[in-house]
């Protein structure tokens, strides 16, 4: 069988709600946690975001809840069309996605992309120092499988030429 994952870690899990103050107040309260500090997502000049093969504006709002073991995120996200948006209308606040990092997201895009799970939307991380991309993984799992490069950490990777030049 080929190997899918790097490592034997989940990064994260998402949840994407339509008001992420209660969401993540109530979550706060319930594990004894601090409210995190809200973050957004990358303006789309860092972003360079990818929905539907298409670029777009994307905006969210986010907290992170960061465990020893994994980070427990929830996201708003805004009124323009994304994964998020496409989420949030069809199930309501649920979990969106989990989320797996990666050293070569050129070539866990192309292996997704055989298994027949494609591209959702893609982008840029917020401080500009690696990228996030979603993969529709919605009808076996209820949810999204997100993969999160950093650019201290990836291989060398020929230049990528799928999805309008990353994936």
């Amino acid at each position: 069988m080929e190997q899918f994952l790097d490592n034997d870690v989940v990064a994260q899990i998402c949840f994407v709600t339509d008001d992420i103050d209660a969401s993540s107040q109530w979550f706060a309260d319930l594990v004894g946690k601090p409210m995190p500090d809200e973050t957004h997502a990358a303006v789309p000049e860092i972003a360079k975001a990818m929905y539907k093969g298409q670029p777009a504006t994307v905006s969210a709002r986010i907290r992170m809840f960061r465990f020893g073991n994994i980070d427990v995120e929830f996201l708003q996200p805004g009124p323009e069309p994304s994964a998020w948006r496409d989420h949030l209308e069809k199930h309501g606040r649920s979990c969106h996605h989990i989320a797996f990092r990666t050293r070569n997201l050129t070539e866990k895009h192309l292996y997704l992309e055989s298994k027949g799970h494609k591209l959702l939307q893609r982008g840029e991380t917020r401080y500009g120092v690696g990228r996030y991309a979603y993969y529709d993984t919605e009808p076996q799992l209820g949810a999204v499988i997100e993969l999160l490069e950093r650019d201290s950490e990836k291989v060398p990777q020929p230049d990528a030429t799928v999805a309008g030049g990353r994936p």
